[in-house]
């Protein structure tokens, strides 16, 4: 795993692209943009909660943090802003943030930037504005998610599985490697987030059976969308 120190560069790496992917929607628009990623939430409603984590933490309000009510106050405080307004407070807070979870645990900042590179792309794909499918966020959030993935297996005793993609190669499980993926990275990136159906999930160029690893899938915040996400 790469150090926090990194993970806190890919983060503000993020946050720049970020900003300037935003800087020309205005309210109104994201106001009614919908997220097909994240059902129920407009642009402006993610914005929020991506601007409200950090705002979040750098004010110790993380009681409760990751929760459905944390996130949801997030989104009730900071949306009615605006975006301008949330995107140049988060420009001034985040420094000063990234430089302190620098320090922190690579556990911690790793989950950040997965959880944060995650939204990237969540709203790139609602704005209809792909790009960074190769930055060093999606490779973190990668190897985050696979680590997870790989406690998973071994504790349900599920067979070998190794997933290689250019970013990313990893034998996940114990036992002998039954099964393998090999995608790009992208790809694989947003099915461990979540962000593809079941039938898009089974249609990845597998080796070996596939099925015995959508029990992973049976809970947030990997929980596949009802219907095909294409981005």
């Amino acid at each position: 795993m790469r150090t926090s120190v990194e993970h806190m560069a890919a983060y503000a790496q993020m946050r720049e692209r970020l900003s300037a992917v935003l800087a020309d929607v205005d309210d109104a628009t994201a106001a009614a943009a919908p997220v097909p990623a994240c059902p129920g939430w407009s642009v402006a409603d993610l914005t929020a909660h991506v601007y409200g984590v950090a705002q979040d933490v750098a004010d110790g309000n993380v009681d409760g943090a990751g929760t459905d009510p944390w996130t949801a106050s997030q989104v009730e405080r900071f949306a009615p802003m605006g975006l301008a307004t949330m995107v140049e407070q988060w420009n001034a807070i985040a420094p000063g943030l990234e430089e302190a979870l620098s320090g922190f645990p690579a556990e911690i900042t790793a989950r950040i930037v997965f959880d944060s590179g995650t939204h990237e792309h969540d709203l790139r794909g609602a704005l209809g504005r792909p790009g960074a499918r190769e930055a060093d966020t999606v490779v973190i959030g990668l190897e985050f998610m696979a680590g997870g993935l790989d406690g998973f297996a071994t504790g349900r005793g599920l067979p070998g599985l190794e997933l290689v993609t250019p970013g990313v190669t990893s034998t996940i499980g114990d036992g002998p490697v039954r099964v393998r993926l090999a995608t790009d990275t992208f790809s694989l990136y947003r099915v461990l987030a979540g962000r593809r159906s079941v039938s898009q999930i089974l249609a990845l160029p597998w080796e070996g059976d596939a099925t015995p690893y959508l029990s992973v899938f049976d809970g947030a915040p990997m929980r596949p969308p009802a219907g095909d996400l294409v981005e």
